[in-house]
């Protein structure tokens, strides 16, 4: 009797583990990916800003890259890569690169599914539900 109490033990902690290990896993992902939703006037624009550095030396890592996973279909993406100085925190007075991704709507209004990478440091997916109104 007691092996077998013994292998169920050894079986169920191994369970829980592997369980374990899975939630972490999953967690770790939600981490680099952002659901938003966003409403924006029917030819107009909105404004992404991504800065792109480490935020314990204030070294500047460059410019981040745009990577469009699902182009939108009622607007463009435009991008524009700038030098931000960092006005308060740790890394005040620091030039650091940012790139600027708008979502430029187009005149139809309705609801645009989209995503898009930001290549970086660490890659970071967007998921947009855009509504044009």
């Amino acid at each position: 009797m007691k092996t077998g109490s013994f292998s169920f033990a050894n079986f169920a902690a191994i369970w829980l583990a592997a369980l374990l290990s899975i939630v972490t896993v999953q967690s770790v992902a939600a981490q680099s990916t952002r659901n938003w939703d966003r409403r924006v006037a029917a030819g107009s624009e909105m404004e992404f800003q991504w800065l792109n550095y480490d935020e314990k030396t204030c070294k500047d890592r460059g410019h981040p890259r745009l990577i469009i996973n699902t182009p939108p279909s009622l607007g463009t993406y435009r991008a524009e890569r700038r030098k931000f100085t960092q006005r308060t925190g740790r890394c005040k007075g620091k030039k650091l690169s940012v790139l600027l991704v708008y979502y430029v709507a187009g005149r139809t209004k309705g609801r645009d599914r989209t995503s898009y990478t930001i290549r970086g440091a660490g890659d970071i997916r967007i998921n947009l539900k855009m509504r044009i109104y």
